[in-house]
């Protein structure tokens, strides 16, 4: 490996790879502290040839190493090339959860992590936040979760429910009674053009709602790596660190992220708060939407309540938001 780049603090070592594929050259670059998973995401990106179904000859010898070895420790050299063959795979399916505000040392890996570090530099410097409203001088940051934290989305995908039968009990209620000390961030996990069609569906933009919102996708989400009994544990995270760069009147003091943190049935798993375990907040799944017992859900009302509460404190940090319900009494 070569270095490139040396901008910042921590030097940054960069190395090209060459590669064919179907007849065709191709070339990625990688730092040092990037992972083999990033060597499959940036092939799939040139290619469309999924991780699960990549061959990758001549670049190692042997197996190619676990998805979170750094590419500084596989010792490739500059310009090494290498094939990308198909080949079938099963699906691999990652159904863990972790709690990451109840164990401060694994955040504190995840957070020390330099490709972490490098990802929420860049993701910032890219990140496009559509603004259904501007910001509003002196208010806080609620980052909000769409899938199963106000919305039921499975019977969406199956069109058993049309959407505003989907929605949790009392989210507009919620939203009105939040928006005059929040501004609204609606992230979710799930490509632009869904995510805004099920906000118009909602009722949440477009109207004539007293509350307005801002909105982000999965393309400002990374994969992070760790391990939870001893087995490496690749997920999705939402680090609030890409937007407090680009918009620093928000920090952990004033900056409050709620989800559900439910399992998708995908590769990569969405363990939102890894990065920001203390501005996390975790709500119970919203589900069955069609039945009596989701009819009679008061999740966001009990919410709405502690973030009232929660807007009269100068400093977030000073409350443990796992105590949340005992306080939204």
């Amino acid at each position: 490996m070569e270095p490139i780049s040396t901008n910042n603090a921590q030097e940054e070592i960069w190395t090209v790879l060459k590669f064919t594929h179907n007849g065709k050259e191709y070339s990625v670059s990688l730092e040092k502290w990037d992972r083999v998973f990033d060597l499959k995401s940036a092939l799939f990106e040139l290619t469309n040839v999924p991780p699960e179904r990549q061959k990758i000859l001549g670049l190692v010898k042997g197996k190619l190493p676990p998805d979170d070895v750094c590419i500084g420790d596989i010792n490739l050299a500059f310009n090494k090339r290498f094939q990308l063959k198909l080949e079938d795979l099963p699906d691999v399916i990652n159904d863990l959860d972790v709690d990451f505000s109840a164990n401060p040392a694994i955040a504190a890996n995840y957070l020390a992590d330099q490709r972490n570090i490098r990802k929420i530099r860049e993701f910032s410097q890219k990140l496009t936040i559509n603004f259904m409203s501007p910001l509003r001088e002196g208010k806080r940051l609620l980052v909000l979760d769409l899938d199963y934290t106000i919305l039921d989305t499975k019977p969406l995908k199956s069109g058993a429910l049309p959407v505003e039968e989907c929605a949790r009990p009392y989210l507009h209620e919620f939203l009105e009674a939040v928006y005059p000390y929040y501004d609204i961030c609606i992230w979710s996990q799930t490509n632009w053009r869904w995510l805004e069609t099920k906000l118009i569906e909602l009722g949440m933009v477009g109207s004539n709602r007293p509350y307005q919102l801002k909105v982000l996708d999965k393309t400002v989400m990374f994969e992070v790596f760790g391990s939870r009994d001893g087995e490496p544990y690749v997920h999705a995270v939402k680090a609030l660190g890409i937007i407090w760069r680009r918009l620093p009147q928000f920090s952990a003091k004033n900056t409050i992220h709620i989800d559900d943190l439910s399992v998708y049935q995908q590769i990569t798993q969405g363990r939102n708060f890894a990065l920001n375990p203390s501005e996390g907040l975790k709500v119970s799944p919203f589900k069955n939407a069609h039945t009596e017992r989701a009819a009679e859900d008061r999740e966001l009302q009990r919410l709405s309540r502690y973030l009232t509460y929660l807007a009269g404190l100068e400093d977030f940090r000073s409350v443990n938001h796992k105590d949340w319900k005992k306080l939204s009494l």
